[in-house]
């Protein structure tokens, strides 16, 4: 059996003919239907049924038809994939990252990745809530790297790597921080929440998590929401890892009421299924895999957070 001889088989039941099959191939008749006989004759299976004027496949044949298509997508993967090694290393490659997401152990795997593909153009698109999913989808960006908030989506595969956590935060200086321990949610909607807004431009935005309030502030990052928190100007939920110094000096307290508990989420690496990776991408992906696996082992799972406040 041989790739031609499906390719063959296909193009009878696509086209409708062997006739038409023939014409598609730039191949004689006669020569369709002897490679359909040796075919059959290989496979001790009768493919078409015979006694019908058009071609027209028997269960058997229906069966294998369908098995065929599979392998022959399967082997323009593979032929494409060859074809993407031997060009070498991409020219560019593109990652949407949320900027909620652990930069530090992401920008050690990209040091390792630039470090071994030096001619590999790296562009960074840093975006919130939606917005690296949403650049995924238009083609921006070949993985994106996003809060796992939202039900998985058709097409794409994703991985979890790591797990953040939001708290909520006030500055020292703040009212606010003396009542850390008792605040409500009603006693926080008189105050400025800020909140850092969802980036995506046509995909539905993200808005859990924002309090009823007539003065809430909107910003483009969280570097920005942290340093108006620090300020006295407001509160918000921040990553952990971003503010787990200010913390520890004291500069920002947390809000631990029982209304006012952490937010713990994963943080997804996600990319199309149907896409042909070059070596820099595919060695990005492994890498990630890599962090995931090191997350797993060091850290205990924490599924309850829902990841859409901010």
């Amino acid at each position: 059996m041989t790739l031609e001889q499906l390719k063959v088989l296909c193009a009878i039941v696509d086209k409708g003919s062997f006739r038409a099959a023939a014409q598609t191939l730039h191949r004689s008749q006669s020569a369709v239907s002897i490679a359909i006989r040796n075919l059959e004759e290989e496979l001790s299976v009768n493919l078409f049924n015979r006694d019908e004027y058009r071609a027209a496949l028997t269960d058997q044949g229906r069966s294998l038809y369908q098995k065929a298509q599979r392998v022959l997508s399967q082997a323009d993967e593979f032929s494409a994939l060859a074809k993407n090694y031997s060009m070498g290393d991409e020219p560019k490659l593109s990652l949407a990252i949320s900027a909620a997401a652990p930069l530090e152990e992401i920008m050690g795997i990209l040091k390792i990745v630039t470090q071994e593909a030096p001619a590999t153009t790296l562009t960074l698109l840093v975006e919130n809530l939606n917005g690296p999913v949403e650049r995924l989808m238009d083609d921006d960006a070949d993985i994106a790297i996003a809060e796992s908030y939202r039900n998985p989506i058709s097409g794409y595969e994703n991985v979890e790597i790591a797990r953040i956590s939001f708290v909520p935060v006030v500055s020292a200086g703040s009212p606010l921080a003396a009542l850390a321990s008792t605040l409500t949610e009603a006693d926080m909607e008189d105050q400025t929440q800020i909140v850092v807004r969802d980036t995506s431009r046509h995909i539905e935005k993200v808005t859990g998590g924002i309090l009823k309030s007539n003065a809430n502030w909107f910003v483009n990052d969280f570097i920005m929401k942290k340093r108006i928190i620090s300020l006295g100007m407001g509160w918000g939920r921040l990553p952990t890892h971003l503010v787990q110094d200010e913390i520890k000096n004291g500069t920002l307290i947390v809000l631990n009421s029982a209304e006012f508990q952490p937010l713990s989420f994963g943080v997804q690496m996600i990319r199309k299924k149907n896409k042909i990776y070059g070596p820099v991408a595919s060695r990005l992906w492994d890498l990630l895999q890599h962090m995931s696996q090191d997350q797993s082992e060091n850290q205990p799972s924490n599924k309850s957070g829902i990841g859409t406040k901010s």
